[in-house]
């Protein structure tokens, strides 16, 4: 069982790549137990999800491991990151240069946020350059 610090599961699990052609058939099996209350969540997921219990466990479980594998990145977080950070240092750029006006400011400010997204998307893909592309698969 999950620590009860651990942050509740979204009720789809993301994506999981399928299977390898080799590894088409599943022949592995792992069961659990859960409470009356806990079995209406993952059902009631599962069902908002359009699948079979079994069928949503499987992905979410998979979610998990890619996700644990991969590190914890949450690219919302990041973007803000990446975003003051292009607002700081245009910022200083601006303001060794003289006084900054509100039009400054402004200019400044719309930059850091128009950018903010691509840079996460550079960083992200840099990172999984620098880690190997996909280890373990």
């Amino acid at each position: 069982m999950a620590s009860s610090n651990a942050k509740p599961p979204s009720s789809t699990p993301p994506t999981v790549p399928a299977a390898p052609a080799s590894e088409a058939f599943r022949t592995k099996s792992i069961a659990t137990r859960l409470t009356e209350a806990e079995f209406a969540v993952v059902e009631s997921a599962a069902t908002s999800a359009g699948q079979k219990v079994s069928e949503w466990l499987r992905d979410a479980a998979l979610a998990q491991a890619h996700q644990e594998r991969e590190g914890q990145t949450d690219p919302i977080l990041l973007a803000e990151i990446l975003g003051l950070r292009a607002l700081v240092l245009n910022l200083f750029a601006k303001a060794s240069e003289g006084p900054l006006s509100k039009e400054d400011l402004r200019k400044i400010s719309e930059y850091a946020e128009a950018i903010k997204d691509r840079k996460v998307e550079e960083a992200l893909a840099r990172r999984h350059r620098n880690d190997g592309g996909s280890q373990g698969e």
